[in-house]
């Protein structure tokens, strides 16, 4: 198919979805943690917004996740990390899916609800296995499936908003049912993340890390084999 060809045939699929679809071109989304695979040794960890294409650079937003950990299927068996001029190269080899935690960050004054509010970043690169290893995590039923249960610690979410970019800059928007569930759409071939926000009524910290309330900020990325090809104009 040729770039042109490409091109018009998303736009065609684009257009029969459109009132589904929420274009990026809408309001900003707040900042997360994704992971994208490099080959079978390594991985990359953005922070900014991958609808957007923006990804925030050392010396700036990126120095914000300041003690990050990634790991495998274990948490204490923790992976080398090096810092690059726009994301975190992680060491990280084929076997399993890759994760990565962020709960450094020091709490905010919430004016909205009152208080501080202490935000955790989490991230997750594949969809391989059907077990969690974050608090806030999505969960593939079946592997490499598109049908998810949504855990905190282990028990299901109910009602909670999911967002999916896609690979031509769109985004759909979600919600899990009463056991936690969703099944989400993949249309192209390509790259998608998987973002969920869930704040928890749990104070906890002491001194500076005190804090009322958590908020966790999770994503899922993963590469889609099958679908419509994509081509950037």
């Amino acid at each position: 198919m040729s770039r042109h060809a490409g091109w018009m045939r998303a736009t065609a699929w684009a257009t029969l979805v459109a009132p589904a679809l929420l274009v990026a071109s809408g309001p900003a989304q707040a900042h997360y943690v994704w992971l994208e695979r490099e080959g079978d040794t390594a991985a990359r960890a953005y922070f900014g917004e991958f609808g957007e294409d923006l990804r925030e650079k050392s010396g700036g937003a990126l120095d914000r996740i300041a003690a990050p950990r990634a790991f495998l299927a274990d948490p204490a068996a923790t992976l080398p990390i090096e810092r690059r001029a726009d994301h975190l190269e992680i060491a990280a080899g084929p076997a399993g899916d890759l994760r990565l935690v962020e709960a450094g960050l020091e709490p905010r004054e919430d004016r909205r609800a009152g208080g501080k509010t202490k935000t955790v970043f989490y991230a997750r690169e594949g969809r391989r296995e059907n077990s969690a290893h974050l608090d806030l995590e999505l969960v593939p039923v079946t592997p490499h499936g598109n049908v998810f249960t949504l855990l905190l610690r282990g028990a299901p979410v109910a009602k909670a908003a999911v967002k999916v970019f896609g690979p031509p800059r769109w985004e759909k928007g979600f919600r899990t049912d009463e056991q936690g569930r969703v099944t989400i759409a993949t249309p192209w071939r390509g790259r998608y993340v998987v973002e969920v926000v869930h704040l928890e009524e749990r104070p906890g910290g002491a001194g500076a890390d005190a804090h009322d309330r958590l908020r966790h900020v999770a994503t899922l990325s993963f590469v889609a084999d099958q679908g419509i090809g994509w081509v950037e104009p």
